[in-house]
């Protein structure tokens, strides 16, 4: 017998235990322990005993390792900052945080060495998991923006177009790559969105989910889609018999000593 017909030869074993034990290993699967009325209450317990410890190694690691660590690197920050994780940063960029900011999750926030970048994030800012900011020059974001989940905010392509000789990655953005974002006050962001460079986005607006914003989009409006267009536009005004709400006062930016 050649060494191919031993190797045919345990593989033909070992699938055919395989064939017996698949059923067992099938049923194994389902096999579990239901509650009843007599036991129901140690589960419940355990439920909520495994929910506590959760909650509070998530308040440690949030209160007293991440949102510090983070604001260490910040040039200027407020008060009330919640950051559940490290954010992820390189290059170092000059970081200008509000108050009432709430990080949900991991946060990448990514500079340009070449260059001085600047993200501003304002007053009541809420940015869910898988943000990215890539800043090369100055992203800014408005006061009580709602950002969804990976979403990916960019000032910059990365690199040059412009370099035939080189490999894209080892050619670096010109100020014609380049261009700032600004995202003005109460803007909803939804989720998987891409804000291109040079772009703004006014007052109000909502951005639909998964859609990539390439060109400047007017206050109170509704966009979505790849590229972004605009679908709807809501009014600004009150009703007449209606007051505005009053807008809480909200504490001055710390600033600290640390330049990035």
């Amino acid at each position: 017998m050649t060494e191919g017909d031993n190797d045919t030869s345990r593989r033909g074993g070992l699938g055919g235990v395989l064939r017996h034990i698949k059923p067992y290993a099938k049923e194994l699967i389902f096999q579990s322990i239901a509650p009843n009325p007599s036991n129901r209450w140690l589960f419940e317990l355990a439920f909520d005993t495994h929910w506590s410890a959760r909650e509070a190694y998530e308040w440690v690691h949030r209160s007293l390792i991440a949102t510090p660590i983070f604001l260490s690197k910040c040039a200027v920050y407020g008060e009330r900052i919640s950051v559940d994780r490290i954010p992820y940063i390189t290059a170092c960029p000059r970081i200008e945080l509000g108050s009432d900011i709430r990080f949900s999750g991991q946060i990448q926030i990514k500079g340009n060495a070449r260059r001085s970048p600047t993200l501003v994030i304002g007053n009541g800012v809420f940015a869910g998991h898988w943000t990215t900011f890539a800043v090369a020059e100055r992203i800014e974001i408005g006061d009580f923006v709602a950002i969804g989940g990976n979403t990916y905010i960019a000032d910059t392509e990365g690199h040059s177009h412009y370099n035939p000789q080189k490999p894209i990655w080892e050619v670096p953005a010109s100020d014609d790559d380049i261009g700032p974002v600004i995202i003005e006050d109460n803007v909803q962001i939804s989720r998987d969105c891409m804000i291109l460079k040079g772009v703004r986005i006014g007052a109000r607006s909502v951005i639909g989910a998964g859609s990539v914003v390439r060109t400047n989009i007017p206050p109170d409006s509704i966009v979505m889609g790849n590229p972004a267009r605009v679908v709807k536009r809501m009014t600004s005004q009150a009703p007449e018999n209606s007051k505005p709400s009053p807008t809480p006062d909200l504490p001055k930016p710390r600033q600290t000593n640390n330049e990035t």
